[in-house]
């Protein structure tokens, strides 16, 4: 390390973790003399509390109205220019998840800048490719200052010193492009000065590689990750064809503490919906063992399986799901009578199911179904420290539809959950191999069911308001939240904390018949996935490749027809068209006459029965097609 080898790194305005911004700072220190870290004068107590006691480190205020990395490096260097610093400055901040890679500066595939390099960037911004700089008179390609090391010789140069010196950043990204990279760019060019990037010149062949391409930047090397990629629109990522799935598992298998910083800032930041579709957070599970000689228990020892079974005389059909799992799984069993308890203790005997390894409840009441049977009469198992894995499974019947449309949701559950023995294992296999994994759930059920788009119900608002009231504080999805529809899942015990750890009552829940959508039982089915990504615990929806293939098709065709009305087949053309239309005066009224529906059952849940007919009527005259 040079003795006088100085990092900056600017906590901008923005959404910044603690745990990036520490594990950055903890490598800087470690690699530089000096680290001078840019916070907002508000937060600076709070970062110089967070970063104070590093070695070499400083937390200073902006000084200027504008908090943008920009900004922050220009104050910075200015005081170095004043102070005559000859030594060599390292440029970065909260906008990147890094430093990446080896620790030593001078390690091969590290971010040390080759003699010679008056700069050395993390990777560039193509120009001839992006026709907004058609008219700009860029160079080919400018640096991206997300990582930048200066060298002495630069730091020295008058027309570097000028351009600092006479930068005006301002709060918008697109205009500090231009005043920033384009035009440093440019006055490296002119200057004849060499510009060195971090990964060679034909890893990345797009106009913006560090988003477009960022899976193949890690892979060659690149000391950072943008943190604006899990922010884009899915849509962009969709059009970009963005693999941030695999950068993601390249920093969970060559960098754990760093991996672990984007999980939780995603996690705490990005909706749900949202990340599960950009890091691609889904996986086709074999029915066959992918490890069938596997040595040796778990990590995390016995699999709690919490069952609900209100309807005893489906213990036949979960003994083909009990028989599916590993050996040492214990049974928690609910159901409402003694009777049934007596049944349910008979059947596993006769099965050769161990008394030790299971146990039966009566539930006090029936109100919240196999929402409370869990989160009330099993909340002291849960919270024992017992187990680490659990199961949840419930006598599954959807009265309200159809009875195939309601089998095959039964169906849709089941097989997705524990298709087979070696299909239990390889989702269990994820559990070991991935400690960040909170819950795994089937995906989003659309066969039979109009829950694309709309599956919020009548149930946001309530939600919203128990969330705040649990200290659950994550960004919530628009239309259609990533939940356990169907409410069987497996879960990470500690990943629903919270939701074990709440007080509910039997009377928070909607006495029978009245299990109303919007009811606490409705809401906390939606609940449970911030819940796990409160905790900073990932969401994986899983599916057997049959179920699989069976539902894409089908998803597909729907997709296709939505996309055939519009004028383009850009799907962010399509989007704006869709968000431009506006909708007709009688699809409006439905909406609105459907959220005063749906608030007055919650509110009055026994109203339905006087409500029911009036609403089909009104729902027949307001959709019916008219030419």
């Amino acid at each position: 390390m040079s003795t006088d080898s100085l990092a900056v790194y600017v906590i901008g305005q923005g959404l910044n973790e603690d745990m990036a911004i520490r594990l950055a700072a903890t490598r800087l220190a470690r690699t530089h003399a000096r680290v001078e870290v840019i916070a907002e004068p508000d937060h600076r107590e709070r970062f110089d509390k967070l970063l104070g006691a590093l070695p070499g480190l400083e937390v200073t205020a902006f000084e200027g109205t504008v908090h943008t990395p920009l900004a922050g490096w220009k104050e910075a260097l200015e005081r170095l220019f004043a102070a005559g610093h000859a030594g060599e400055v390292l440029l970065t901040g909260s906008h990147v998840f890094g430093p990446t890679g080896p620790a030593d500066p001078s390690a091969p595939g590290g971010y040390g800048r080759p003699d010679g390099a008056a700069l050395l960037a993390p990777y560039w911004h193509d120009c001839g490719k992006d026709h907004r700089l058609s008219a700009a008179e860029a160079p080919d390609r400018v640096p991206m200052l997300d990582f930048t090391v200066i060298s002495p010789g630069l730091m020295a140069d008058a027309a570097f010193r000028a351009f600092w010196r006479d930068l005006a950043p301002r709060a918008d990204a697109w205009r500090d492009m231009l005043d920033g990279p384009v035009a440093l760019g440019r006055l490296l060019e002119d200057g004849g000065h060499e510009v060195a990037y971090a990964v060679p010149d034909e890893t990345a062949g797009s106009a913006e590689p560090r988003h477009f391409e960022v899976d193949r930047l890690l892979a060659a090397g690149a000391p950072c990750l943008p943190v604006s990629v899990l922010l884009l629109d899915p849509l962009l990522h969709d059009v970009g064809a963005i693999d941030l799935r695999a950068a993601i598992d390249r920093l969970r298998a060559e960098d754990p503490d760093l991996y672990a910083a984007v999980i939780r800032f995603a996690t705490r930041h990005v909706k749900a919906r949202d990340f599960c579709t950009i890091a691609g957070q889904y996986e086709i599970v074999p029915t066959t063992d992918s490890a069938p000689q596997r040595a040796g228990g778990r990590r995390f020892g016995p699999v709690a399986v919490f069952i609900h079974a209100f309807y005893a005389e489906m213990m036949p059909e979960f003994w083909e799901i009990i028989g599916r799992l590993p050996g040492d799984a214990h049974l928690f069993l609910t159901t409402a009578t003694e009777a049934n308890a007596g049944a349910i203790r008979a059947f596993l005997d006769d099965k050769g199911w161990p008394a030790e390894a299971r146990e039966v409840r009566v539930v006090e009441e029936n109100r919240g179904r196999d929402m409370s049977s869990l989160f009330i009469t099993w909340r002291d198992v849960a919270l024992s420290g017992r187990y680490e894995v659990a199961l949840r499974l419930h006598s599954k019947r959807t009265p309200q539809v159809s009875r195939q449309v309601g089998e095959n949701f039964k169906d849709h559950l089941f097989d997705n959950l524990a298709a087979s023995p070696g299909y239990v294992n390889n989702v269990l296999d994820l559990f070991e191999a991935q400690p960040d994994l909170g819950l795994v759930l089937p995906p989003l059920v659309h066969v039979g069911f109009g829950t694309l788009g709309h599956a919020w119900y009548n149930n946001k608002r309530t939600l919203a308001a128990l969330a705040a009231e649990m200290y659950i504080d994550v960004p919530l999805d628009d239309h259609t939240p990533v939940a356990p529809y169907g409410t069987m899942y497996w879960f990470r015990l500690d990943a629903l904390r919270k939701m074990f750890d709440w007080r509910w009552k039997w009377t928070d829940y909607n006495a029978e018949p009245h299990h109303i959508d919007g009811g606490v039982a409705h809401v906390q089915e939606r609940l449970i996935g911030y819940a796990v990504h409160d905790r900073g615990y990932r969401i994986v929806q899983v599916m057997q490749p049959r179920r699989a293939a069976q539902d894409y098709a089908r998803l597909e065709y729907k997709a296709q027809m939505y996309a055939a009305h519009c004028s383009s087949n850009n799907v962010v053309d399509q989007k704006l068209e869709l968000d431009t239309r506006g909708l007709p005066l009688r699809r409006a009224l439905y909406r609105s006459l459907r959220d005063v529906y749906g608030r007055t059952l919650t509110r009055y849940p026994r109203s339905r029965e006087i409500l029911k007919p009036f609403k089909n009527v009104a729902v027949f005259l307001l959709l019916q097609r008219r030419d």
